[in-house]
């Protein structure tokens, strides 16, 4: 197991293009990790990183192409900059921290992303329309989080989007016998808290109790 932070010579390996210390005792923020600017995969989930995720990540990383960095204890929001990622980003994993905020819209243009993973944070405000240009997306978690409002059409046309987590959130509808009816034309596995949604989701894989683990 490996603790400590991100040692200040980590800096000079601009070279460097994969940069794998998952489920290690880590800790400190990243501060160093945008000055890395060959990366095009990191892998840092469970460890006990802390603080922000520095806008400079997505502007400076330009190749990057999987950015992991669930199960730690990050704070903040989402940067704007995460848009500069949109070339290559394929994977943004962002699950279990401390987020707070919205999504910003400026993850609707990360047009390659296939996997989008915000589940267990504090994130809320409604769920970006913008969210149904991300036409490759495939898995979306966005539950145990605080969103609100009406799930979007858009996202739910999607047409490789195989896996919807939206449960334990305050989403009051968006999943009406119309919405289901382009559902079940496709392989596509939703999670959602049925009970609370304005004409319930006939659709949805699984029906979960809000603030519960029953699901």
């Amino acid at each position: 197991t490996i603790s400590g932070g991100l040692p200040e010579s980590m800096r000079s390996m601009t070279s460097l293009t994969t940069l794998n210390l998952a489920s290690n005792a880590m800790s400190g923020t990243l501060r160093h990790l945008p000055y890395m600017t060959s990366l095009r995969n990191v892998h840092l989930y469970q460890n006990g990183f802390t603080g922000p995720i520095d806008g400079a990540v997505f502007s400076n990383l330009t190749k990057l192409e999987v950015l992991f960095l669930s199960s730690n204890s990050l704070t903040g929001g989402i940067p704007s900059e995460v848009a500069a990622a949109q070339k290559h980003l394929t994977g943004l994993y962002l699950s279990d921290n401390d987020l707070r905020g919205v999504i910003p819209d400026q993850v609707c243009d990360l047009y390659k992303l296939e996997d989008l993973f915000l589940d267990d944070n504090g994130l809320g405000g409604p769920l970006p329309s913008c969210l149904g240009n991300l036409s490759g997306l495939k898995r979306f978690y966005a539950f145990k989080n605080d969103f609100t409002g009406y799930v979007p059409a858009r996202l739910m046309n999607l047409p490789h989007l195989v896996e919807l987590g939206i449960e334990d959130n305050d989403l009051r509808g968006g999943l009406d016998q119309k919405t289901c009816a382009v559902v079940e034309d496709k392989s596509l596995s939703i999670w959602a808290d049925c009970v609370e949604l304005a004409d319930g989701c006939d659709c949805c894989e699984r029906c979960c109790l809000d603030q519960s683990n029953n699901c």
